[in-house]
């Protein structure tokens, strides 16, 4: 256990772990600057969590999952609901997010020990249906509220256009984005170890040569 937290903590971790934390912030922060149309937005964002829970482990999944949750509370929709379910909304809005992140590595992690590629669809999958389900359990438990913020749109058409519309949307990004970025990553990889692996022995004679000498 403790040898598995000296690793998560490597530079090569903390680096990889640091550039999708930035994604995640910027990606969501310029997601809700876009007006979309309709009730919703979209989370772009939700492709860096996955890739976070397969490159890092369930710990960067869930630590970039709340990040987007605390994004996420900025977001006028969510201001607005806090005004008439702060705890509601909060507890929504980061769980969403964190099991999100959470489900997504762990799907990887068990699917991965017996197909890999099956594994990375599955965490892709898994994030947007997660975040989304959440999301919907959440609205059910803020009905009243909800249909007070939409303002006479029918309640039925916005858990529509969610469901349909949103999810939809999310899903088809993370299952052409995510298996591209973690390919593109795991090629980059293996090509910076076969250069290690090959400057190693040259290495090993040069330090021989110096003892010769």
């Amino acid at each position: 256990m403790e040898k598995e937290g000296k690793n998560f903590f490597s530079a090569k971790n903390i680096t990889i772990l640091a550039v999708l934390l930035a994604l995640v912030v910027v990606l969501q922060l310029f997601g809700l600057s876009i007006p979309m149309g309709g009730t919703t937005s979209m989370s772009f964002v939700l492709v860096p969590i996955v890739l976070g829970g397969m490159l890092l482990g369930p710990v960067a999944g869930v630590f970039l999952g709340l990040v987007f949750g605390i994004v996420t509370i900025f977001d006028p929709m969510s201001l607005t609901l806090m005004n008439y379910a702060p705890a509601v909304t909060v507890i929504t809005v980061l769980l969403k997010g964190a099991l999100a992140g959470l489900a997504s590595s762990l799907a990887y992690k068990f699917i991965s020990k017996k197909n890999n590629y099956a594994a990375v669809f599955v965490a892709a999958a898994v994030a947007p249906i997660v975040n989304t389900g959440i999301f919907v359990a959440g609205a059910f438990c803020m009905y009243e509220t909800i249909v007070a913020y939409l303002n006479g749109f029918p309640f039925n058409e916005f858990m529509l256009s969610v469901i349909l519309v949103n999810f939809a949307i999310e899903l088809a990004v993370n299952l052409i984005l995510s298996p591209a970025i973690y390919t593109v990553d795991r090629v980059v990889e293996k090509q910076i170890y076969k250069k290690i692996k090959r400057s190693a022995p040259s290495n090993a004679e040069s330090a021989g040569a110096d003892k010769e000498v």
